[in-house]
């Protein structure tokens, strides 16, 4: 498996808000970079290829000129449905964290021969102060092995999981 799957099925399968079948849209989505934001690259999504009825849209509170393609509705679960625009939104949310923090650890291990013996770990900073999983990981440093890459499996519903992983270096441990 690759990051971008296996990033995708953790987001899929823990937020919950769409069905087994999205992990591969949600793979395809995944961009390299944060050039461009999750929501504009779900809402892209949901505006290619046949719109669900303006009846259907009615039914589940959605504006008349608002985007849901078949496809997109068919892949949004039970869950889901309370929002049904921001369901793809915000499962790439988290899998886009979750390939962030993998791209910055793997950034970290090219770096590491050039930090030396300064090199201390891998520092997890929480951004996401709502969700009690992720706040247990502020501060922690670990090495590669430990290094939380994908989310705690305790997230409070709807958590991104937007915590990073940076490196943590002891810039003066070479000076005497």
């Amino acid at each position: 498996m690759t990051i971008k799957y296996d990033a995708a099925r953790e987001a899929v399968t823990n937020l919950g808000l769409l069905t087994l079948d999205a992990i591969p849209t949600i793979a395809s989505l995944l961009v390299g970079d944060l050039s461009e934001h999750p929501r504009a690259i779900a809402t892209r999504y949901r505006k290619e290829g046949e719109q669900i009825s303006d009846a259907a849209k009615r039914a589940l509170g959605i504006r008349r000129n608002g985007f849901l393609s078949r496809a997109a509705f068919a892949e949004i679960a039970p869950a889901g449905l309370a929002e049904p625009l921001a369901a793809h939104e915000i499962t790439l949310l988290r899998a886009t964290f979750t390939r962030l923090r993998h791209d910055r650890v793997a950034q970290g291990e090219a770096m590491r021969a050039q930090a030396g013996p300064g090199f201390i770990g891998y520092l997890h900073e929480t951004l996401h102060r709502e969700c009690p999983a992720c706040n247990r990981l502020d501060g922690l440093v670990t090495d590669v092995a430990n290094a939380k890459i994908m989310p705690p499996s305790d997230c409070v519903p709807g958590c991104s999981a937007n915590y990073g992983i940076g490196l943590k270096i002891d810039w003066l441990a070479d000076i005497e």
